[in-house]
């Protein structure tokens, strides 16, 4: 029986592309910036699955789907002088996180935080219903609590966990666990809803009630979430699937 959801929070909770696009297109010029004019800002975009022209994030790409040192390390194999750099240079590493977040603080400053659709509704649903949630992602714990009070859902969370929270990363599980433990539920009472590997492995490894995922590019599904028996465009239809599994 389900009693607790967990939720990733960038392309389930919060559009990935509007909260992170401009902060991938950054990064990537800064990158190319690096290697003395021999490879555009242009080619780093097409390695991690993102598209500067069209606004687009490849639901398959690296950036959608891998952890930023899976991207380091194919941006260094494409240009092998930029492997010390983005693997031990902490002034080149500290730089890169300022442009990232720069960017995205003036994304948030520009647009807000931008909700993956209808959220209230079906977390409020959940809530009513009597189920404990919280949120487990790769971002800092001050980014998630942020956005997540700027699209309304906080009140409707027990914690929310990031990689800064000292549990590690997806899709290590240890974070997923201790969600668990604070909110005195068994691993196998508690659902997962994801949209990459790292959730979909996070929940796996720590032997989860349930995992849901959720697809940009719906009814399709990437390679995350293929044979996967829940899958969804968005959390509309969370709160009859909770049940159903209940």
């Amino acid at each position: 029986m389900i009693k607790a959801v967990i939720f990733d929070k960038d392309g389930v909770l919060l559009d990935l592309e509007a909260t992170w696009l401009n902060s991938a297109i950054a990064m990537t010029h800064f990158i190319a910036g690096l290697t003395d004019g021999s490879h555009a800002a242009e080619e780093f975009q097409k390695i991690i699955g993102i598209d500067e022209k069209t606004r687009q994030i490849d639901a398959d790409g690296l950036f959608a789907s891998g952890s930023m040192a899976t991207q380091f390390a194919a941006f260094a194999q494409a240009a092998p002088k930029l492997a010390n750099q983005l693997h031990h240079d902490p002034q080149i590493k500290e730089k890169l996180r300022d442009v990232f977040l720069e960017a995205r603080d003036e994304t948030l400053a520009g647009v807000g935080s931008v909700a993956n659709g209808d959220v209230i509704t079906p977390l409020g649903e959940l809530h009513d219903s009597g189920y404990k949630m919280a949120v487990l992602t790769n971002d800092s714990a001050e980014s998630a609590n942020r956005g997540c009070k700027d699209i309304g859902v906080s009140s409707y969370l027990e914690m929310v966990v990031g990689f800064d929270s000292g549990f590690g990363s997806k899709p290590e599980p240890e974070g997923f666990l201790a969600i668990c433990e604070a909110l005195s539920c068994h691993p196998g009472e508690v659902a997962m809803v994801g949209d990459t590997f790292a959730d979909r492995h996070a929940a796996e490894r720590a032997g989860a009630g349930a995992f849901i995922g959720i697809s940009s590019i719906y009814p399709n599904a990437p390679k995350a979430l293929v044979g996967i028996p829940h899958l969804l465009p968005d959390l509309t239809g969370l709160p009859n699937i909770i049940r159903a599994l209940g």
